[in-house]
């Protein structure tokens, strides 16, 4: 072994230089499962100018002895000419625990500050205060030393907590990082997430998350989570430059997208995750269904899209309406936690980009994501798509803009008082009570199954208004797939009743699903004939286009309000509920005073708005 060195050695002083090369690579390849003698090949191949041979058999000797102090030298060497400052770091950890030296230490403490991993440039600080070896204290480390101590939760803080950012019950997720591997990951604790675990979490001893969507398919809150990509990211390790300036893009990115969601009327909770980006969280008023989140989420990401850039990604939580093959979904990191891989604690941030000194009380007041505000951001979705797709349409250069007569707002091809008005509707509704509460569920709650929507497209696409019905539920809905929206009246045989308790078990079984069609004996049952053939014949003369407009929209804002009296109702509900678990019931937000009054042993929701002085 060290003859065949002593001879590429021998080449390389007689001025030989490419011969030793080629020498030595041929010899290192059949050497590769050959234990022993790495090292002493690395340092040949440095001397040679073989740098990427050197750090394979540095690399190569570790695995022989894990104890080489020598090869961690060389190879933190290499991973800091390289920029790789995660693994220049888990080595000089690796080499601090063989090795304890000054050299070492300050090392390590100046890449953790380089990454902002204050506490454990702190922790490394006590340890050689503990060993003896001195390791000067930076005046900024001696701050953050302050900023990152945890407050301490209090008991109703906790509950909150759940409250707002809880998931599935019965599993959560625990965080984990190797540095000697520089990998981490999530493993999954097959039990309910308790005050107790997640104090732990707040207090810095663990870090856990959660699968937002709760056995029942609703969720407490959904979140955006925006990250700088992977290929940037592994760039900004090689350059400081590129990493300063992401660190300035984020925060510029954070303003503008925390300003797009709140004209959008969303206010979310900014957090800083401890890592490579920001989490925006909405917790909800109420809980909402992953399939009602999913539909936001689009609408979101399509306000957030045009801002990221080339360096920045986003995705949103609940990312489907349902958990996948594993049966949780995907997981996201709870607030406040320290993240494994950098140490770093996350926090929440005002709109200054500042980090939020008391997080708790904070928490305490944030404003909640309602139904209301839901449906609102999803109708303006809706009717942005509807308005590009119209924009698309080709208009002839002749006609001019101040040529034509203004026009009232086209007449929307259906309502959901059409549902009301319509002789075919009312009979078809009013006979099947499954029809009737899934028109009711999208309408109302903004969601439908994938079967669901199946039924509502081979009952409804048979009738001769029911293709703009059936679009209309649908595009309430948005997570319908696209192959399910009709063009045109469906031929062949509608769907059966027994199929449709087939389908939706869940839904017929609390219902009466159980029709008798005396009239109809020789058809197989089905929805459609509870519609009275006379009902299906063509309509009169439709009123004048404007007139009919007008009347459209009239009928269509008074059944929005219809909804917004539900919904109304529905919260004040919630936040009577929430009231109840304070230990004052009163919240003071924005000037106003929300209070708990109990009239006849019954708990009413009174609101107060501070009067103003001119």
């Amino acid at each position: 072994m060290f003859e065949e060195l002593t001879e590429i050695r021998n080449l390389a002083a007689q001025g030989d230089l490419e011969q030793a090369r080629a020498l030595f690579r041929s010899r290192a390849e059949s050497r590769v499962q050959v234990r022993g003698g790495h090292r002493e090949w690395a340092l040949a191949a440095e001397e040679l100018g073989l740098f990427g041979l050197a750090e394979r058999e540095f690399n190569l000797a570790l695995r022989d002895d894990p104890g080489d102090v020598v090869a961690l030298q060389h190879l933190v060497e290499f991973a800091e000419e390289k920029g790789a400052v995660e693994r220049a770091v888990n080595l000089l950890v690796r080499l601090f625990e063989l090795a304890p030296s000054a050299e070492t230490a300050l090392r390590l403490y100046t890449l953790y500050q380089e990454m902002g991993a204050e506490p454990k440039a702190l922790e490394l600080a006590e340890k050689c205060r503990t060993l003896g070896i001195p390791l000067p204290r930076t005046k900024k480390v001696e701050e953050a030393a302050v900023s990152e101590e945890p407050v301490i939760p209090q008991d109703a803080d906790l509950v909150r907590f759940l409250a707002l950012f809880g998931g599935r019950e019965d599993v959560y997720a625990r965080q984990w990082f190797s540095p000697s591997k520089g990998e981490g990951g999530y493993s999954p604790v097959r039990q309910p997430l308790t005050p107790r675990e997640l104090r732990a979490h707040l207090l810095g001893e663990v870090t856990l998350g959660v699968y937002p969507i709760r056995l029942d398919g609703t969720c407490l809150f959904a979140a955006l989570d925006v990250d700088v990509q992977k290929s940037s990211l592994e760039e900004a390790r090689r350059s400081q430059a590129l990493a300063t300036l992401l660190k300035s893009e984020l925060q510029e990115l954070t303003t503008r997208i925390e300003q797009r969601l709140k004209e959008a009327g969303l206010t979310p909770i900014v957090e800083d995750s401890g890592y490579k980006g920001r989490h925006f969280w909405f917790p909800l008023a109420a809980p909402e269904h992953a399939s009602t989140l999913v539909a936001l989420g689009r609408a979101v990401v399509a306000l957030v899209q045009p801002l990221l850039g080339e360096h920045f990604a986003c995705e949103w939580f609940p990312k489907a309406s349902r958990p996948g093959t594993k049966g949780l979904g995907n997981l996201i990191k709870l607030p406040l936690g320290i993240h494994r891989r950098t140490g770093r604690r996350s926090c929440f941030l005002d709109s200054q980009g500042v980090p939020i000194k008391k997080p708790f009380e904070y928490l305490r007041s944030v404003p909640l994501l309602t139904r209301e505000t839901i449906l609102a951001v999803l109708d303006r979705h809706r009717l942005a798509t509807q308005s590009e797709d119209a924009a698309e349409l080709p208009v002839p250069e002749e006609v001019r803009a101040e040529e034509r007569p203004p026009a009232p707002a086209p007449a929307p091809p259906w309502t959901a008082h059409d549902f009301e008005t319509s002789p075919v509707f009312r009979q078809l509704l009013g006979g099947c009570a499954v029809l009737r509460t899934l028109t009711q569920k999208a309408i109302e709650e903004r969601r439908l199954s994938y079967d669901e929507a199946i039924i509502i497209a081979h009952t409804f696409g048979h009738l001769p208004s029911g293709v703009n019905a059936a679009n209309y539920l649908f595009s309430l809905v948005g997570t319908v797939p696209q192959h399910l929206r009709l063009k045109s009246p469906l031929r062949g045989n509608p769907v059966s009743c027994v199929k449709i308790r087939a389908r939706i078990p869940a839904v017929t079984s609390r219902l009466p699903c159980n029709c008798v069609f005396t009239q109809t004996q020789d058809l197989y049952p089905t929805p459609l004939l509870h519609v009275q053939p006379e009902a299906q014949s063509p309509p009169g003369p439709p009123p004048s286009g404007e007139l009919e407009a007008l009347v459209r929209r009239l009928l269509g804002l008074e059944a929005r309000m219809a909804a917004l009296a539900r919904d109304g109702a529905e919260l004040r509900r919630a936040i009577v509920e929430r009231l109840r678990l304070e230990t004052q019931p009163y919240l003071e937000v924005a000037g106003v005073t929300l209070r708990l009054e109990t009239k006849d042993g019954v708990d009413h929701l009174v609101i107060e708005t501070a009067p103003t002085h001119e």
